[in-house]
């Protein structure tokens, strides 16, 4: 196992992604060395300054709240994200964002070949609909017997970004609480769970 003695925050969270069974033993060792000369996360930014090593270690993706070059493109490339991160159990083809700009749009699509669509509500075509995605992550997920969902990270402000943990549901739980993450942890169903 990794000695995580006399290493930073950022070092520590990549070994317990090892731990948990998140990421591989090279791919901690990776992020172990790549994180060695950051400093410690600024309180008020915690959370945001650790999705970078979530993001490294290939187990989030990201939810640009500032503008995009091409709303569409931005979905897709979301789309694809899970993919890579799923590896494999999940496929989406014909993407199409239908409908005229400045309206309730269709964010249309095939995940393994069954037609989804997301209601979205944007003002421009530079911008996402973060609350549609939130709302739509769930249609993501590998299902059958993989427990992993994605679990949002939310960001901190009005054009904040925000990312989504692929992780069981214990996986995001224990990182929440170990390294005071803003996980919103949700249950095998893909929705939020309450915490008692």
């Amino acid at each position: 196992m990794i000695e995580n003695t006399g290493m930073n925050t950022y070092q520590r969270l990549a070994v317990r992604l090892h731990e948990l069974g998140m990421i591989t033993r090279r791919k901690a060792d990776e992020s172990v060395g790549y994180t060695a000369d950051w400093g410690e996360p600024h309180p008020d930014r915690r959370t945001e300054e650790l999705t970078g090593v979530l993001e490294v270690c290939d187990v989030a993706l990201q939810a640009h709240g500032e503008d995009v070059d091409f709303a569409e493109g931005a979905y897709a490339g979301i789309f694809e994200d899970a993919e890579r991160m799923i590896g494999g159990a999940v496929t989406v083809t014909d993407v199409e964002l239908a409908g005229e700009i400045g309206s309730s749009r269709d964010l249309d699509f095939k995940v393994n070949g069954e037609p989804r669509s997301w209601r979205i509500e944007q003002e421009s075509d530079d911008y996402l609909d973060l609350g549609a995605v939130e709302q739509g992550i769930s249609d993501l997920v590998p299902g059958g017997d993989d427990p992993r969902v994605f679990h949002c990270v939310p960001g901190d402000g009005a054009c904040a970004d925000d990312y989504y943990l692929l992780a069981t549901p214990e996986q995001a739980a224990v990182l929440r609480d170990e390294f005071g993450l803003r996980i919103e942890v949700r249950g095998a169903d893909g929705l939020p769970v309450q915490e008692q």
